[in-house]
């Protein structure tokens, strides 16, 4: 094999990653719901229910927009490996537990969107996530031979500390302001939202 062919097994992990991140992303919506009593409310009364659904929806729009981040930084990673072993699979393995993990602390923080323990375990989760993310590729830099031989050291680097500043060091950060009382001030939810909303929207992904 060529040191610029891929290893033909990478095509299948692609593509369970890309399934299982359809899948968590479908998942967050399913929360989505009203409650039970308001299936025969009409006009304001409607209104009122959907709009008391913020919590929910920004806790959807969070995620989403978390996650999509995720698959966009594997995407761009991807693009450089050409090699497969058996800890890059377990590795991988990892942080799609994790993703596939985001919906149920999302619906837990729908629910208690102002309680500290919700917000804690909400952000806990994302470092998690973060820290599995920042193995994988670790590991991946790590090995030359995983990776295409003409990478950059520069391209390697960005990547760590892209990880670290973003769903590492961020969620760190927001713990040690809820522990401190932020939500006095402002939901952390929103301070989540406007950090992932940035960098989506700047194209900077968590690696």
């Amino acid at each position: 094999m060529l040191a610029s062919e891929r290893d033909t097994r990478l095509d299948r992990l692609f593509a369970l990653v890309d399934g299982v991140y359809a899948i968590a992303l479908t998942l967050l919506a399913v929360e989505l719901v009203l409650p039970q009593a308001s299936e025969h409310l009409h006009g304001e009364a409607l209104l009122r229910s959907i709009l008391e659904a913020w919590p929910k929806m920004l806790g959807f729009l969070t995620s989403f927009t978390l996650i999509a981040i995720f698959w966009h930084a594997n995407h761009r990673a991807f693009h450089y490996l050409r090699r497969f072993d058996g800890r890059l699979d377990f590795l991988m393995l990892l942080q799609l537990l994790c993703i596939a993990f985001i919906p149920f602390p999302t619906a837990i923080l729908g629910e208690h969107v102002s309680d500290p323990v919700a917000q804690e375990f909400y952000f806990g989760a994302i470092l998690v996530t973060g820290l599995a993310t920042l193995a994988l590729w670790w590991h991946v830099s790590s090995e030359p031979r995983l990776v295409d031989p003409e990478l950059p050291s520069r391209v390697i680097r960005r990547f760590h500390l892209n990880i670290l500043a973003a769903p590492v060091a961020f969620p760190i950060s927001m713990m040690v302001l809820i522990g401190v009382g932020i939500g006095r001030l402002i939901n952390p939810l929103v301070l989540g939202y406007l950090d992932d909303g940035l960098r989506l929207a700047w194209g900077i992904g968590a690696v």
